[in-house]
């Protein structure tokens, strides 16, 4: 059954300028996916840390480990356990506060919907800041998980509900019927992304991530995940080409300019 609801472009253009995002709460999930380091606890969805790397447990460690293959590239929106404030963090929260006070309808037409994410990918890229980038990128991912299906919302909830629970055989069935269902659902192809990197998979996460950025190119969050794939794989050159076009979409994704540097080193040297 699908769901038809109007978009006003004036409304899009005032909730720009005003620096809100465009999509109700009830349409929103922000965050990544869950962390899974030795699997001695499982994972335990229990609020939400800023950045995109989620924790477990309440007696894991404060800090996360960073690094491209010490996390779960950050496929894909799910809720995890808030971690202490942090200037970012804040600014972050402010951002998801304005993105439910000065939400705006769901876009009623896919070229409605295509209009809204170029505008917004255009002053994410121009942004001056981290504080300023939020509400965008907040906005974007909202539009992302616009489907138009109330069918395929439930699966993408699904999706997220059996990861939380270890249940990777049950979540790749129900991310499998998403895009075989909606094919053209870029949210859809990075959410089977997820499940496959989880499972261990990075070949079949490969190909979704390809899939999702086919559909979606300036998805920063597929293309964190395919930088980061394709270092763990030991294809430094291309892992550096995603964060190249990474930092182009979205110049304060947590962490992507350090490893940039740091790849840009490995691959290109010191120029001396």
């Amino acid at each position: 059954m699908k769901k038809r609801m109007t978009f006003p472009l004036v409304l899009l253009s005032a909730a720009i300028v005003m620096g809100g995002p465009l999509i109700p709460g009830a349409l929103a999930q922000s965050g990544a996916p869950p962390e899974y380091g030795s699997g001695e606890q499982p994972f335990v969805p229990d609020g939400e840390r800023d950045g995109g790397i989620v924790t477990g447990p309440s007696d894991r460690p404060a800090e996360a480990p960073k690094g491209p293959t010490s996390r779960t590239p950050r496929l894909s929106p799910i809720p995890g356990e808030p971690k202490p404030p942090s200037p970012d963090a804040r600014a972050l929260d402010q951002g998801k506060e304005q993105a439910d006070s000065k939400a705006a309808p769901p876009p009623d037409t896919p070229s409605q919907r295509r209009r809204a994410l170029d505008d917004l990918y255009a002053h994410l890229a121009a942004s001056d800041n981290f504080s300023s980038a939020v509400p965008l990128a907040t906005a974007i991912e909202r539009l992302w998980l616009y489907s138009g299906s109330d069918t395929i919302d439930v699966l993408m909830e699904r999706v997220l509900k059996s990861v939380a629970e270890q249940r990777l055989d049950l979540a790749e069935k129900l991310a499998d019927t998403i895009v075989e269902l909606e094919p053209g659902f870029a949210e859809g192809w990075n959410r089977r992304a997820l499940v496959a990197y989880l499972q261990g998979d990075t070949e079949n996460a490969l190909n979704a991530l390809t899939r999702a950025l086919a559909l979606e190119p300036s998805h920063f969050k597929a293309l964190d995940g395919l930088a980061q794939v394709m270092r763990q794989r030991g294809d430094k050159a291309a892992a550096l080409k995603a964060y190249r076009k990474l930092l182009e979409v979205h110049p304060y994704w947590e962490g992507a300019k350090d490893s940039y540097d740091e790849l840009k080193r490995e691959v290109e040297g010191d120029g001396i």
